[in-house]
């Protein structure tokens, strides 16, 4: 009877932690619920480019299910440290929604989630944690500021890039800030084709790629920031074949067509994101080779 009462006491201690788990977790919806419908929102609204942030989610949950293992072995050590961070990401959601900033509101979840489990698991959990909670910030869309500068700064990027690209092919082509002129037609670099949206989404799918395919943190973090001109490049290219097909047949740079050379240029960006990863293996094997 003495063995098993002990063997109930872990099981019933369990119980116990989950439903606590379970009743934050739950708490933690409600408290938020108005913040996380916007941003859900926000996902499918054509102005924010954010049609990836309904995947993060899950990936950030898979990311997590593939390390039960690991994460079921770490100890218990609750923090009261974690109510700081409640609190403090209580009051940053009210001055948020207040304000109307809506990155500050939405952010605030974030922070919230990290206090709720130093609070029921403690900061090594958090550790273990780092990379699917960091994934978690791409389904929060850039500050209004941020991205109205970052979109005008591309489109300018890709509006120059398109002009050398189509004069070394041979077309004429003159530009006017981000207006393309070629013969019979005007070609305009408008938001949605400054690469902004490819930006964002091949950005989510390299952070993907680096925590399954890629190990060390200097290689991570080098495939994100090359990430950023394979984008931009993988956008050139897309306005450079608009401009070629805008020669040849102009139904081409228009509709579902023009939509289709957007997805396009993803999947190429995508691939060159690949590439360069093979790329940096290739030359770290060849260095080693020749220094072993």
């Amino acid at each position: 009877m003495a063995q098993s009462a002990a063997a109930a006491k872990p099981s019933v201690s369990l119980t116990m932690v989950n439903i606590r788990a379970f009743t934050i977790a739950a708490l933690l919806l409600v408290a938020f619920w108005p913040i996380l419908r916007s941003m859900y929102l926000s996902w499918f609204d054509e102005y924010t480019y954010m049609e990836h942030g309904i995947l993060v989610v899950p990936a950030a949950l898979y990311m997590v299910w593939i390390k039960r293992e690991k994460l079921s072995q770490v100890p218990f050590q609750p923090s009261a440290w974690g109510l700081v961070l409640l609190g403090w990401g209580a009051l940053q959601a009210v001055l948020g929604t207040v304000a109307q900033w809506v990155f500050v509101s939405r952010t605030a979840f974030l922070i919230s989630l990290v206090g709720a489990i130093a609070t029921q698991r403690g900061w090594q959990m958090v550790r273990e944690l780092t990379y699917p909670l960091g994934t978690l910030i791409l389904m929060i869309a850039p500050p209004t500021f941020i991205f109205e500068r970052l979109t005008l700064d591309l489109q300018l990027l890709a509006s120059r890039i398109g002009e050398f690209c189509l004069e070394a092919l041979g077309f004429s082509v003159m530009r006017e800030g981000n207006i393309l002129e070629l013969v019979g037609m005007r070609l305009s670099v408008e938001e949605a084709c400054s690469g902004i949206r490819s930006l964002l989404s091949i950005f989510f799918m390299c952070v993907l790629y680096n925590y399954f395919f890629v190990r060390g943190n200097v290689m991570r973090t080098l495939i994100l920031v090359l990430a950023i001109p394979v984008a931009i490049l993988g956008n050139a290219g897309r306005i450079v074949a608009t401009g070629i097909a805008s020669q040849y047949n102009r139904s081409l740079v228009q509709g579902t067509a023009h939509e289709a050379f957007g997805y396009v240029s993803v999947v190429i960006a995508a691939i060159g994101c690949v590439a360069v990863h093979l790329l940096m293996l290739y030359s770290q094997k060849l260095w080693r080779s020749h220094h072993v």
